[in-house]
């Protein structure tokens, strides 16, 4: 048989051949293009050693040069070799303590996955099947490679896999390897909740999300998802039901788009029905109550998976409002817009899932209820009526303006205003808002002139405080609840918008939430006047209290604890309960909180990008609140730069590996890529714990792009190669967006060398090689224009003095162009970034 295989690919084969080695493509490429699917990449397995390797390509990239693995570069495509194998001993169930080289292409496929992951090809000498892989695929089966259980007692996360790919290829789990998945689904513990996540998130994205079965049936979902199995033994007797909520549940999943928050809002919808379950004496299973309790799951068990919480905030409101149903009129749709933002018309969509996967009784009424708000949703959006702050045609700064509000009363005299919005929609006038405010402002006064005390606009007195102990809801009680000076408490919530603030207190972990009023003051721990919005969850306060109603006199900062902003340089120990900062070290315990705005996370969902606030007494740390987080970029469309880097703003760097997302510190950065002589850079604004969608496509233009580039060097007699070939300096050349590999050779120094990544129209380089003298090379330059690439030892120039000397020799055309010259800046550690799994994803 004949496989088409990419050109660049052959031409690895035929350079390690007539070098002497043995070279296959192997794996999840060879199993996709005997399926007659297109594979995203293509692994090459080879005898070579990973140095003979090297000596065999120019370019080449140290990837994961331990277990193997070298990143050969050909025809601007990046193709992962790797050396035939034998994996050690697996020593925590997810690696091999060590790998051993052979030559031996049978034991490199024997100690892979599945049969169908176990094959490789040659051009001349065809498909290397040891293991019967292509007859599995033609019978459709996911079988493991030799003994199952060997296979599972390796690596646990296989497991899931073999779930995963039979839902990826609608393939059957053949029973030898069915029967030791159940036997060894405990040991799924061992892996981290992240992989899991990727691999549920894989299976229930795919065509079919049925495949929840398996999971419940083999045992696995028992370890990381209980309460998956149960909603699978949990009945429905209703006459709006026909199945089981585990059942109901994969048909609404079946029945919405693969988008990864719909799907997980499917799979969690019902979740709260086996808790609520509630049977009549007729027989009749209710279930009043689920939604709330469906959303208290969804949080929790998308905490557990280690979910980014922009996806647990979206998937929490289609589930919390998955069961509503108001009367159907425009106003009711405008406050549900309001209420839900952009998620709003996934909701529509996993309604009318929940609806089709229900019984037929009243099913064509619901699904016209359905038809009905969705309908009266185009007619809001049609009629640009506005359902949120930002179309509202005042502003905060239009009210501070007129002296109407400023502080937290202008919050909600903005939020009142939109709400007579949503009720008439023709109030959306400049003029009529205005007065509309300048009324609440008066009746303002008047409250507060009758009250003696200034409570807020729209506001009434509380004569009560709410309090709750850790794990437990908020409840109300008495207002008595005396507040003691001397008591210290941290700051859970400050919510501006309610003037609710909800505390700890620091000794008895009792927690409490008031009211406080225009009237509250807020001070620092000097006794210094502040605002309320200065008071952020991790914070630690004392109170004062008006006796007897529940609100807040005084919140003063304490003096007798140390705050410390902006720690950056930091590591947690959750073994023994340690948190170093700079070279001290600080004891944390089981009770320490740790926040992200006003929301409680875990240690573990810190990331290393992350700033910090922290709160102690002594050596004991109190509180950890993120005062800069991370966000995200999701990466779609990805094609054209699949297997490149992208740079991220000035140090985040990383392999473009089909559709993924790239975590960062939340900011604003420019992003960068090329390949193929295309490329582009975009501004793009990440938002804390939000997922910024990215495609690619956007950013290839038109091409191919060529750079019109020239180099410059104070050294004599050095010689410039790129891409192996000589250049002259000074001279002129036309090179290809995308990563090229330039080397210096001067006499007295070492040989310098750089990968250049090219993504500009125009650009000078100045090559600097006598500040390298005798130091380590990097991997990579770049040729910013505001970067300084002068000879240290010389007067230091202005950006623009820069500009105009790399400049002075271009048209006038060609220099405005170079005020956008960019040439992509990367790191030392550019090698490891293409490091990945040797199975087939």
């Amino acid at each position: 048989m004949e496989m088409k295989i990419p050109q660049g690919a052959k031409k690895v084969l035929q350079q390690l051949n007539q070098a002497g080695y043995e070279a296959y493509v192997v794996g999840g490429c060879v199993r996709d293009a005997l399926l007659g699917a297109d594979p995203d990449d293509w692994d090459i397995t080879t005898s070579a050693r990973p140095q003979e390797v090297k000596a065999v390509f120019h370019k080449t990239i140290d990837t994961g040069i331990a277990h193997g693995t070298v990143t050969v570069r050909m025809d601007g495509e990046s193709y992962e070799v790797t050396t035939y194998r034998i994996d050690g001993e697996y020593e925590d169930g997810r690696h091999p303590k060590d790998v051993t080289f052979t030559a031996s292409l049978e034991e490199d496929l024997k100690r892979r996955d599945f049969t169908i992951n176990a094959m490789a090809y040659h051009p001349e000498q065809g498909l290397v099947d040891l293991f019967g892989g292509q007859e599995d695929l033609r019978d459709k089966i996911i079988r493991c490679v030799g003994d199952a259980n060997e296979r599972f007692a390796e690596d646990a996360l296989r497991m899931m896999r073999a779930v995963r790919f039979a839902a990826k290829l609608d393939f059957t789990i053949e029973d030898k390897t069915r029967e030791a998945i159940c036997v060894h689904a405990p040991e799924l513990a061992k892996v981290s909740a992240e992989r899991i996540q990727v691999e549920l998130t894989k299976l229930i994205t795919s065509d079919h999300p049925s495949r929840m079965r398996d999971l419940y049936e083999t045992g696995l979902s028992k370890v990381f998802f209980p309460e998956w199995d149960k909603m699978m033994e949990c009945p429905q007797n209703t006459k709006h039901h026909l199945y089981s909520v585990g059942e109901h549940t994969i048909r609404v999943m079946q029945g919405v788009t693969g988008d990864k928050v719909l799907r997980y809002a499917a799979l969690l919808h019902d979740s709260g029905k086996p808790d609520m379950r509630k049977t009549d004496a007729k027989g009749a299973d209710h279930f009043a109550g689920h939604p709330e309790r469906s959303d208290e799951i969804a949080d929790r068990v998308l905490h557990r998976l280690k979910m980014d919480n922009d996806t647990i905030k979206r998937v929490r409101a289609l589930v919390r409002y998955h069961d509503q149903r108001p009367v159907l009129t425009q106003r009711n749709v405008r406050r549900c817009m309001a209420e839900m933002g952009d998620v709003f018309p996934e909701l529509l969509e996993l309604r009318r899932a929940d609806v089709k996967g229900q019984s037929d009784y009243m099913q064509e009424e619901k699904l016209a209820a359905v038809d009905t708000f969705e309908e009266l949703m185009q007619q809001v959006l049609a009629n640009e009526e506005c359902t949120d702050l930002k179309h509202l045609a005042v502003g905060g700064r239009d009210l501070m303006e007129e002296k109407l509000a400023k502080g937290p009363a202008l919050g909600k005299m903005l939020a009142s205003l939109l709400d007579a919005v949503i009720d008439h929609p023709e109030y959306n006038t400049k003029e009529k808002l205005m007065e509309l405010a300048q009324k609440m402002a008066i009746s303002c006064v008047c409250v507060m002139l009758s009250a003696g005390v200034l409570f807020g606009c729209g506001q009434e007195k509380r004569g009560n405080v709410s309090f709750r102990t850790p794990g437990k809801p908020v409840a109300q009680v008495s207002g008595d609840a005396k507040v003691r000076e001397e008591t210290l408490y941290i700051i859970e919530e400050n919510n501006t918008k309610t003037e609710h603030l909800t505390v700890m207190n620091l000794y008895n972990r009792q927690e409490f939430r008031y009211n406080y009023t225009l009237t509250t003051e807020f001070l620092d721990k000097y006794g210094n006047v502040s605002n309320a919005a200065a008071f952020q969850p991790g914070m630690i306060v004392r109170l004062g209290e008006r006796t007897g109603s529940g609100s807040l006199t005084t919140v003063e900062k304490s003096d007798s604890v140390w705050e410390w902003e902006d720690v950056k340089n930091y590591s947690i120990d959750p073994q023994h309960a340690l948190m170093t900062i700079g070279n001290e070290k600080y004891k944390l315990d089981e009770m320490t909180p740790f926040f992200s705005g006003d929301v409680p996370i875990e240690v573990s969902d810190l990331s290393g990008d992350d700033v910090l606030r922290v709160t102690g007494i002594d050596n004991r740390i109190l509180a950890v609140a993120v005062t800069t987080g991370h966000g995200y970029i999701e990466l779609v469309n990805t094609d054209t730069f699949d297997g490149t880097l992208i740079e991220i703003g000035d140090e985040v760097i990383t392999k473009i590996d089909g559709e993924s997302t790239i975590e960062v510190a939340e900011g604003t950065y420019p992003v960068t890529v090329a390949a193929k002589g295309y490329g582009g850079t975009k501004k793009v604004k990440v938002k804390r714990d939000r997922t910024t969608v990215l495609d690619l496509n956007k950013l290839k233009g038109e091409g191919p792009k060529t750079c019109q580039l020239q180099f410059e060097i104070a050294v004599k007699g050095a010689k410039i190669y790129l891409d192996g070939k000589k250049v002259k300096a000074k001279s002129g050349l036309t090179v290809t967006y995308g990563a090229h590999r330039l080397r210096v050779e001067a006499k007295g120094y070492d040989v310098w060398e750089r990968l250049l990544y090219v993504n500009s129209p125009t650009a000078v380089i100045s090559l600097n090689i006598e500040n390298d003298k005798n130091k380590e090379n990097k991997d990579t330059i770049s040729t910013k224009n505001d970067d300084k690439t002068q000879d240290e030892d010389k007067e230091e120039t202005t950006d623009e003095e820069d500009d105009k000397t790399s400049s002075d020799r271009l048209t006038k055309k060609d220099r405005e162009k170079a005020q956008e010259d960019y040439l992509t800046t990367l790191t030392k550690g550019v090698a490891n970034l293409f490091h990945s799994d040797s199975e087939s994803n």
